[in-house]
């Protein structure tokens, strides 16, 4: 068996993956190696991101969006506030922006089509079987999920197409949420304008248990038949996924370490990640340099918030709308972004919290307590 050594392993090449890589080898001399079990890249998903705060993808999106709106019972609220804009970057173009840096590093490998069979945390290293090829490092950052999704626990699932209409249908506002009145499950539509005649949109759902692709499709077709009737269309792309809406339990080692969905990097409530995996990626590389064992600072007052919200849900499905309703309504676009970021002040979060149903989610809190 061959073996090969390098310093840190990043098992994945895919958002934290490469956003970790990127961070390591810019600011480190470590020899980095990248493993990926796919052969090559492509355009595979849409990454949508907020421009605050800034991050290096902030000048790189593919659209922009500065008016967002959101229709709750037929009642649409538009906000438009100077500075702050929802972005959206292809994948393909995420890949090659990074891979383009990656690859002009000497400290930088990248191996394609390679399945990991095992990986054994040692004290003072790692070993990754990856077939004909043994890799040793003193650290390995790993982005799989390895178990499947518990039950009885809140998971964002949906199901989304990009559509070429044959007439014009955008005017270039984002519709964030289009909540139905679905009592037994939360769902919401999500537009993407992309052009005058191309728009993304995608059936989204906050429950239990997700659902085969026939019963999106259908959600889809009868959103296309009640908003877009008459206008002939043609399907180019479609996109599916489920995210996890609670902590995923890691049995982390001090070289073995969960990255990415799997390291509970996504935001329960909302399911953004992409933020969160360049400050966490920067945490990761100050600790390196510092010579201490990589680590994530938790933030403990906004996870339970979380768990909060997401058991609130789980338990009051009927009255999602209004928990949505007054997040939006009564709060400003600043306040929802820097909440949806991670970035809200004490003030910002106890206006949120203010604006929510009071006695039911003082229930739900204490039993989550």
């Amino acid at each position: 068996m061959i073996e090969q050594e390098v310093d840190i392993t990043i098992i994945g090449a895919g958002v934290s993956g490469l956003i970790l890589a990127n961070e390591i080898t810019e600011r480190t001399n470590k020899k980095v190696l990248l493993l990926e079990k796919k052969k090559k890249f492509k355009f595979d998903k849409n990454l949508c991101y907020w421009s605050i705060p800034r991050n290096s993808l902030t000048d790189c999106a593919d659209n922009r969006w500065s008016e967002i709106c959101v229709l709750i019972n037929k009642n649409k609220m538009i906000y438009q506030t100077k500075g702050i804009e929802y972005l959206r970057i292809k994948s393909s173009n995420f890949y090659n922006y990074f891979l383009n840096k990656l690859n002009k590093r000497k400290n930088f490998n990248l191996l394609l089509g390679h399945s990991i069979n095992s990986v054994k945390s040692l004290d003072n290293e790692v070993i990754i079987d990856i077939g004909r090829k043994e890799v040793k490092s003193k650290i390995c950052f790993d982005s799989r999920i390895e178990n499947n999704y518990s039950k009885n626990q809140l998971l964002q699932h949906f199901f989304g197409v990009e559509i070429i209409f044959k007439k014009k249908v955008s005017n270039n506002v984002l519709t964030l949420m289009d909540i139905q009145n679905n009592k037994k499950a939360f769902n919401f539509f999500y537009i993407l304008p992309m052009g005058e005649n191309k728009v993304f949109i995608e059936s989204t759902y906050f429950s239990q248990n997700f659902f085969k692709k026939e019963k999106y499709k259908n959600d889809i077709n009868k959103y296309l038949l009640k908003n877009y009737s008459g206008n002939e269309y043609k399907i180019k792309f479609d996109e599916f996924g489920i995210i996890p809406m609670y902590e995923l339990r890691n049995l982390d080692s001090k070289n073995h370490i969960k990255i990415g969905t799997a390291g509970n990097w996504v935001r329960q409530s909302t399911g953004y990640s992409l933020q969160n995996a360049f400050e966490n990626s920067k945490q990761i590389v100050d600790c390196i340099i510092a010579g201490k064992t990589p680590k994530i600072k938790k933030k403990y007052f906004l996870n339970f918030l979380d768990k909060t919200f997401c058991k609130f849900l789980i338990n009051n499905p009927e009255d999602g709308i209004l928990f949505f309703d007054n997040f939006f309504r009564k709060n400003k676009l600043k306040t929802i972004v820097n909440f949806l970021t991670n970035t809200a002040s004490l003030l910002e979060l106890a206006k949120i919290i203010i604006s929510l149903p009071k006695f039911k989610l003082i229930k739900t809190a204490i039993i989550n307590k």
